[in-house]
């Protein structure tokens, strides 16, 4: 089981824990002491807090589950669709789990200006095209990812390096003013954060998948 979901899960247990003590001094207060007769007010408030509290931790996670087990060949195709877009086609394998991340390269100074301008030029359309391709997939799947399952994690994933393209535009920008070695320098540092986050997204999305082949062969069983 990837480290994610140990984490989930022990999380979710500690939840359920924490819900179970506090509901049963709720009643155990109304069992040995008949506390809430006499202070109805307050009565009314622990009520609503223990409905608060089994909606958010038990209702609503069984509704979000049992949705993601519905729609579970969908959201795998999700997954897919965007593995697929970080991914290097060239060299990666998906089907057969060897996943190359798609990272953009770094910026070399040459002592040429012209060369130092197109390469920038470059850098600033694959950019572009990164972005775009993103914005694209996110906006088409959003609805369904929020909807289906526990996937804010992608999606803060791509929100992530969106904004982090953003930012590797702005510095490639001021690069080709200044053309000097720190300006490459401060570019090539965005750029390298931004191959970071398409890394973390990459690793999400295929830890994702092997968890949900590790439940298929589970159930074929």
């Amino acid at each position: 089981m990837p480290e994610r979901s140990r984490y989930a899960s022990a999380k979710n247990l500690a939840i359920v824990l924490g819900v179970v003590v506090v509901v049963g001094i709720i009643l155990w207060l109304d069992i040995a002491t008949g506390v809430w007769s006499d202070l109805v007010v307050l009565s009314g408030l622990a009520a609503g807090l223990v409905t608060f509290l089994l909606n958010a931790t038990i209702i609503d996670k069984l509704i979000a589950r049992s949705a993601a087990r519905r729609w579970k060949s969908v959201n795998r195709l999700a997954v897919s669709e965007i593995l697929h877009l970080v991914a290097d086609e060239r060299t990666s394998e998906i089907a057969r789990g060897k996943i190359v991340p798609r990272l953009l390269p770094l910026a070399s100074r040459d002592a040429d200006p012209d060369v130092c301008i197109a390469q920038l030029e470059h850098l600033r359309d694959q950019v572009m095209y990164e972005r775009s391709r993103l914005a694209e997939t996110l906006s088409r799947w959003a609805q369904f990812l929020i909807s289906s399952g526990d996937n804010e994690t992608i999606m803060e994933h791509i929100g992530d390096i969106t904004w982090q393209l953003d930012l590797v535009r702005d510095a490639a920008l001021e690069a080709e003013l200044q053309i000097d070695e720190s300006s490459f320098d401060a570019l090539n540092v965005q750029i390298s954060i931004c191959n970071d986050a398409i890394v973390a997204l990459e690793c999400e999305l295929r830890d994702r998948l092997v968890e949900d082949t590790r439940l298929r062969m589970r159930d074929a069983r």
